[in-house]
């Protein structure tokens, strides 16, 4: 599903909107959609953080599957949920998403940075 993101500057700050959610004004389009569908879709996610511009890991193995929630308030930003009855979650650093999965049976990959680099985890 297309969502349809503007730009908006709020109390100063540069942002991208897509439903009522605020993203990091440098979140790339496709991030926001993956993270919109699984959001309102309730698919729990597998999210790699790491350096966009490199693309390489930074092998965060902790609070990095969930389901995607959004916080209340002025401006609601994407939460990583631990499962759909959590009451919070942490902010999610949409800005440093390098690779998307779906964290159920299928894995399937739903987004993933250009360069990507996975993590050397010895």
């Amino acid at each position: 599903m297309n969502h349809t993101i503007s730009k908006v500057n709020h109390l100063g700050v540069d942002f991208k909107v897509a439903n009522g959610t605020f993203y990091d004004s440098t979140t790339p389009d496709q991030v926001i959609e993956v993270l919109e569908n699984a959001r309102l879709g309730c698919v729990r996610l597998h999210i790699d953080l790491g350096d966009p511009e490199t693309g390489k890991s930074w092998g965060e193995v902790n609070d990095v599957r969930g389901y995607v929630g959004r916080s209340t308030g002025e401006r609601k930003v994407p939460l990583l949920l631990h499962n759909t009855r959590s009451m919070g979650g942490g902010a999610i650093l949409t800005h440093c998403i390098v690779k998307i999965t779906r964290s159920d049976n299928k894995n399937r990959v739903l987004y993933e940075n250009p360069k990507y680099k996975s993590a050397n985890l010895k």
